[in-house]
């Protein structure tokens, strides 16, 4: 019975030490948006040009509304896409608005922490 339980144990062990193995050689994260301080007008400044646009508006049973800009500027092969995040009241007052641009670049990994 104890020789039984051991065996049992030996397996139980031998295959978590397979599973963190492979998770610890597996590609963490890619990639190919970085995360930029440029803001619409850097990017219309530098000759940047807006080539697509979209809005999506999400509301809620509570009156709460959720709009998110998606904006896709160009210039020569460089791209960016900036999105804006706007919360809004019954009453259409903002209630939290955040914004960010993002360069498209050769896919990378993403460090630990980061």
């Amino acid at each position: 019975m104890v020789r039984k339980e051991l065996m049992f144990i030996k397996k139980i062990l031998f295959f978590l030490f397979l599973l963190f193995s492979f998770s610890i050689n597996a590609e963490i994260s890619i990639d190919q948006w970085e995360d930029d301080t440029k803001t619409y007008k850097d990017l219309i400044d530098e000759g940047y040009e807006i080539k697509a646009y979209d809005t999506s508006t999400i509301k809620s049973d509570s009156g709460i509304m959720l709009i998110l800009f998606v904006t896709v500027l160009q210039k020569n092969n460089q791209v960016y896409e900036c999105q804006e995040y706007q919360t809004l009241d019954q009453s259409l007052q903002t209630l939290d608005l955040s914004f960010i641009c993002r360069k498209l670049v050769q896919p990378y990994n993403i460090g630990v922490g980061t």
